[in-house]
């Protein structure tokens, strides 16, 4: 027999498996943010992550390297889907103003959709990666992506005269520091309703705070 036909034999057991493969991953990282969001980085043990997915603790060790790689992919994972989520529906807009509208509320309601990510959003802000650096620069990588969308949006902006002339990262900072402060809020106060409704609030702070 070829090698062409057996390739094309064995093709659909390959895929399966693949498709089998990227199920246990996403079990695992769902399993993950559940437990991270709820016993923190430190207090987490992989055996409960395990226990979570419903797979052995030897299992996860064939996806992950260890816990902080753990939790570096599923800040990537989620942070991937944010920005994805943000620039489909910026594509949406119809000027530059109503871009950033429609980024802020895209962020919002990913917030609303992620609520224990956004846990774990919050608290690696504050504190930091919790161990070594080095799989930590693909998150920022991410995050850094997620901001240059803002920013493109803020000076697209300024060339048509619609905001003054001022630092677009400033700008950008400023706007996503008002998006995660009322997030933060919320959190504190274990308040369960939208965040997404405040997206009219934040976009009039911002805009007549830097419009021309």
């Amino acid at each position: 027999m070829s090698a062409q036909k057996q390739a094309k034999r064995s093709s659909p057991a390959m895929e399966r498996r693949e498709r089998d493969r990227l199920l246990r991953r996403s079990d695992i990282l769902a399993a993950a943010e559940k437990t991270f969001a709820t016993q923190g980085f430190h207090e987490t043990r992989i055996e409960q992550i395990a226990q979570e997915a419903g797979y052995a603790a030897g299992t996860i060790y064939l996806y992950f390297a260890d816990k902080e790689s753990l939790y570096a992919a599923l800040f990537i994972h989620k942070i991937e889907q944010m920005v994805a989520h943000v620039e489909a529906t910026m594509q949406h807009a119809t000027d530059p103003l109503d871009g950033l509208r429609l980024a802020v509320r895209a962020q919002l309601e990913f917030h609303d959709d992620n609520r224990a990510f956004f846990d774990l959003f919050v608290r690696q802000r504050l504190h930091g990666s919790p161990g070594a650096d080095d799989p930590w620069q693909e998150v920022v990588k991410h995050y850094r992506r997620h901001f240059k969308v803002l920013v493109d949006m803020i000076e697209r902006a300024q060339k048509e005269k619609l905001l003054r002339k001022a630092e677009s990262h400033l700008l950008a900072s400023a706007l996503l520091g008002s998006i995660i402060q009322i997030a933060r809020g919320a959190q504190r106060e274990g308040s369960s309703e939208p965040l997404v409704k405040h997206t009219a609030f934040v976009c009039d702070l911002f805009l007549n705070g830097a419009k021309t």
